[in-house]
């Protein structure tokens, strides 16, 4: 027997997609409320189709909907309203009724049901950081249950080289003896005063070295500890005065440690107007910029991946701090900075590469 498509199998293919994409968005919603995600896959796509399949829906019953209008607003003015006609049951409308429902329950449930949702922050005592903070708390279904529904994308090159600048090799950065850890740490201070005498090619090697030198090359681990060794974070030096090195913006090459030349020039003037007038960014013998490549990250650790780059900033900071002390050295952390003008000068789009810390050095 043949078979025929007929207006009566539409209405009913309308409402089966309606229930699908509507149950998808109740479910989709519910698990992004409860493990409070910013996103969905498709959440928002399914929601528009089912909304485009209820205004379909309505189009192909409309003279059933205007009858029955007619019908019961007319019996509620008097016995007198005549009767709609007789039609086969109506279950196109009650599959209507039930899509509307599961395209509400989403919002229905994430309203009812407690969650880690950012709208239990109150708003006058919340800023951008507090609500990061809520959000990247661990739960106990994220990880593997978060990457099923989430896009974090995949791990890209471990190390960033310039394949077109030049390469200026560096001293050897082991042998020096400087103060012990324990006098270190006692005396270590940020120091903003610098003298004219210029750094060394062998101190700037040591700071690199120490900032993110590789320390066991089997595993390529560095001085600085990082999550799951990945290390997100690239040292660019703005050289100022350092002997036998010509002044200019230099990218630290980790692999070689050795230095790529970006851009030749006195750039004091530069990091004293993104470092909103920190005289002090000018005079030092180098700037060393910490960067940071979020995808490194963010592949594996995902919503706690800012938390995980901002610590190793930190760590790699203090261990500057540390050689530079050890070798008698000034220098000083600087987080004040115009974001858009230091991403400029290292020609960085501060988006999946952005400047996250300034250390000056210099001597005293």
């Amino acid at each position: 027997m043949k078979l025929r498509f007929e207006r009566r199998d539409l209405q009913y293919l309308i409402i089966a997609a309606m229930l699908l994409s509507g149950l998808y968005v109740t479910i989709s919603g519910l698990v992004t409320d409860l493990f409070g995600l910013h996103q969905f896959a498709l959440h928002c796509y399914a929601g528009y189709a089912c909304a485009a399949l209820a205004v379909l829906h309505l189009a192909l019953n409309w003279g059933r909907v205007t009858a029955y209008l007619r019908w019961r607003f007319g019996r509620a003015r008097g016995p007198s309203a005549p009767a709609p006609r007789e039609h086969a049951p109506l279950l196109g409308r009650r599959g209507f009724l039930v899509s509307a429902m599961s395209a509400a329950g989403g919002f229905i449930l994430g309203r009812l049901i407690p969650g880690r949702r950012l709208a239990e922050l109150p708003y006058e005592a919340a800023d951008l950081g507090e609500l990061y903070h809520q959000w990247s708390k661990p739960g106990p279904f994220t990880g593997q249950a978060l990457g099923a529904v989430l896009d974090w994308g995949r791990q890209p090159e471990r190390y960033k080289t310039y394949a077109d600048a030049e390469r200026i090799s560096l001293p050897d950065p082991h042998g020096y003896q400087g103060l012990s850890l324990e006098e270190t740490v006692e005396t270590r201070r940020s120091v903003r005063d610098y003298s004219d005498e210029p750094l060394s090619r062998e101190e700037l090697s040591r700071l690199l070295h120490a900032a993110q030198g590789i320390t066991e090359h089997r595993w390529g681990l560095r001085a600085a500890p990082s999550a799951g060794a990945l290390y997100p974070i690239e040292v660019y030096a703005v050289v100022h005065d350092v002997t036998g090195l010509e002044p200019g913006v230099y990218h630290y090459a980790v692999e070689e440690h050795g230095l790529e030349l970006l851009q030749a020039g006195d750039f004091r003037a530069a990091m004293v107007r993104a470092g909103v007038g920190q005289a002090f960014l000018g005079q030092a013998g180098v700037c060393f910029v910490l960067s940071a490549i979020f995808q490194r990250t963010r592949w594996k650790y995902r919503e706690r991946t800012y938390r995980y780059v901002l610590l190793e900033a930190g760590h790699i900071g203090q261990n500057l701090y540390l050689a530079a002390t050890s070798m008698g050295l000034g220098d000083c952390a600087v987080g004040a900075f115009l974001d858009d003008d230091l991403n400029d000068l290292l020609g960085l789009d501060g988006k999946e590469e952005a400047a996250l810390y300034v250390i000056t050095v210099g001597k005293v």
